[in-house]
C-alpha cells in the first residue's frame, strides 16, 4: 500500500483502534470490578461497604488525576504513554490474583484510577477530535457507545469467570484480555494528531496549514487552556456537566427505587438493562445527528428525552413502562457522554483540547462521587427517591439551557467571524482527504 493510502486510512485506523479501547478497556477496567465485592468480601472477612470503598478510592484518585492529564497526553507521545498506562493497568489487575488484604486492594486500585484516565476517559474523544474534521459526531457517538455495550458483554462473562475458575484466575484473564486487545493499537495506531510532514491529515481536512516565517508549523487552531477558562462558554460547559453527572448518578439507585415501589429485584434489574441499552443507543444516535442537524435541535430533543425519561419514572410503576422510562432516560445520557466532549471541541478549537476536556471530566467526575451519596441522602430523610427523580427533570431543562447558550457563545465561532485571515506565501495547501 502506497504511503499516501496509508495516510487517507490512518483516521479510521485510529476510530477502530478507540472502538476497541472503549469496548474492551472500559468495559473490563471501569464495568466490572464491582463483579468481585461479594466474593472479595468473603475471602478477606469484610463488609460489602469497606470492599466497595476501593472504587470510591479509584474514583478520587482518578479524578486527582484529571487535573494534569491533558496536559500530560500533549507532552509525551501518545503511544508511549497509553501504552505505559495500558500495561500498568494490566499488571495491576494480574497482582490482585495474588493478594490477601483489604489494604492491597485499596492500594490497587488508587493505582488503577491514576493510569486508567488518560486511555479510557480522555483518549478516544481526544484522538477522534484530532483526526476527524468531518463526522466527528458519527465516530464519537459510536466509539464512546460501544463502552456500554462492552459492559454489557463483559459482565456476563466476567461474572462466569469468577464462578467456574475462581476470582483469582478471573483477574489473570482480565489483564491478558486487556494486554492483548488494547496494546497492539496504542503502541502503533494511537499517534496523538496527523503528521503532515508524512502527509497526513485528519478525515475531512480541507484547510491550509500555515506556517511561521522561520518555517515552523504554527499553533494548532483554537483557543489556549488559559484563554479558554476564562471564557463563558468554558463556564457554561462545566455546568452541564456538573449537573448531568448529578442526574446520571441516581442510575446507581434505580433498582432500589423500583423495589421501594413494588417491583421485584429482576424487574428492577431490567430497568437498569434499559438504562444501558439506552445510553450505548443514544451515544451512537446523537453523535450521528450532531454531524447532520441543527446543534441546538439536536441538544433540545435528547434533553427532552432525557427529562421525559426519568419524570416518566417518578410517575409510573408497571414494569413494561418503567423499562421504557428507563430507556428514554439512558438515550438522555448521550448529551453528557458525547455532546458535551464534542461541543468543547467546537467551542475552543483543537489547541489544548485534551486539557480544556480532562478539566471538564474532572468536575464531572468529582460531581459523580459526591452525588451518589447526595441521593441515597435524599432518600433517607423523604423516604422516596421521587424528590430525586423530579430534580433531574429540573436540571436537564437548565443544562440543556446552558448547552445550548454555550454552543451559542463559541469563542472559535466568534474569532472565526471577525477574523478570516487570507492566506499568504508561507501557506501551504494540504490534501483534502475523506470527501
Amino acid at each position: 500500500m502506497s504511503e499516501q493510502k496509508q495516510a487517507a486510512w490512518r483516521p479510521w485506523l485510529v476510530f477502530f483502534g478507540c472502538c476497541v479501547l472503549s469496548f474492551v478497556g472500559f468495559g473490563l477496567i471501569v464495568n466490572t470490578p464491582g463483579l468481585y465485592f461479594a466474593t472479595l468480601g468473603k475471602e478477606l472477612s469484610v463488609s460489602r461497604a469497606q470492599i466497595a470503598l476501593a472504587s470510591s478510592i479509584m474514583a478520587a484518585t482518578g479524578a486527582i488525576t484529571m487535573l494534569f492529564a491533558g496536559r500530560i497526553m500533549k507532552r509525551i507521545d501518545s503511544r508511549l504513554l497509553i501504552s505505559l498506562c495500558i500495561a500498568a493497568t494490566a499488571l495491576i489487575f494480574f497482582a490482585q490474583s495474588f493478594f490477601g488484604r483489604l489494604w492491597q486492594f485499596y492500594l490497587s486500585f488508587g493505582l488503577i484510577g491514576i493510569v486508567y484516565v488518560i486511555p479510557i476517559s480522555l483518549a478516544p474523544s481526544v484522538l477522534l477530535a484530532n483526526w476527524f474534521e468531518n463526522k466527528l459526531g458519527m465516530v464519537m457517538g459510536i466509539a464512546l457507545g460501544l463502552s456500554g455495550i462492552g459492559g454489557t458483554v463483559f459482565n456476563p462473562i466476567v461474572s462466569s469467570f469468577i464462578t467456574t475458575l475462581g476470582w483469582r484466575t478471573s483477574y489473570r484473564i482480565t489483564a491478558i484480555i486487556i494486554a492483548l486487545c488494547i496494546l497492539p493499537f496504542s503502541m502503533f495506531v494511537f499517534k496523538f494528531r496527523p503528521d503532515e510532514t508524512r502527509g497526513e491529515v485528519a478525515y475531512g481536512h480541507t484547510a491550509v496549514a500555515v506556517t511561521k516565517d522561520d518555517g515552523i508549523p504554527a499553533e494548532l487552531p483554537g483557543l489556549t487552556a488559559k484563554q479558554a477558562y476564562r471564557t463563558p462558554a468554558f463556564v457554561l460547559l462545566v455546568v452541564v456537566s456538573v449537573l448531568l453527572q448529578i442526574v446520571a448518578a441516581l442510575v446507581q439507585h434505580v433498582s432500589g427505587y423500583e423495589l421501594s415501589r413494588g417491583l421485584t429485584l429482576d424487574q428492577g434489574a431490567v430497568v437498569v438493562s434499559g438504562i444501558m441499552f439506552g445510553a450505548a443507543i443514544g451515544k451512537a444516535t446523537i453523535g450521528i445527528l450532531l454531524d447532520k442537524i441543527h446543534t441546538k435541535f439536536v441538544l433540545a430533543l435528547y434533553g427532552l428525552l432525557g427529562l421525559a425519561g426519568w419524570g416518566l419514572m417518578a410517575l409510573v410503576v408497571t414494569p413494561t413502562v418503567a423499562t421504557l422510562s428507563g430507556f428514554l432516560a439512558g438515550l438522555g445520557q448521550g448529551v453528557v457522554l458525547v455532546a458535551l466532549p464534542w461541543l468543547i471541541r467546537k467551542s475552543f478549537g483543537q489547541r489544548d483540547y485534551s486539557e480544556i476536556l480532562s478539566i471538564v471530566s474532572m468536575f464531572g467526575a468529582v460531581t459523580s462521587a459526591v452525588a451518589v451519596t447526595l441521593h441515597g441522602m435524599v432518600f433517607d430523610v423523604t423516604g422516596s427517591y421521587v424528590p430525586s427523580l423530579i430534580g433531574n427533570v429540573v436540571l436537564y431543562v437548565i443544562a440543556i439551557g446552558a448547552a445550548i447558550v454555550a454552543y451559542t457563545m463559541r469563542p472559535v465561532a466568534t474569532a472565526q467571524q471577525a477574523a478570516k485571515p487570507a492566506v499568504t506565501a508561507a501557506a501551504r495547501p494540504v490534501a483534502h482527504v475523506g470527501k
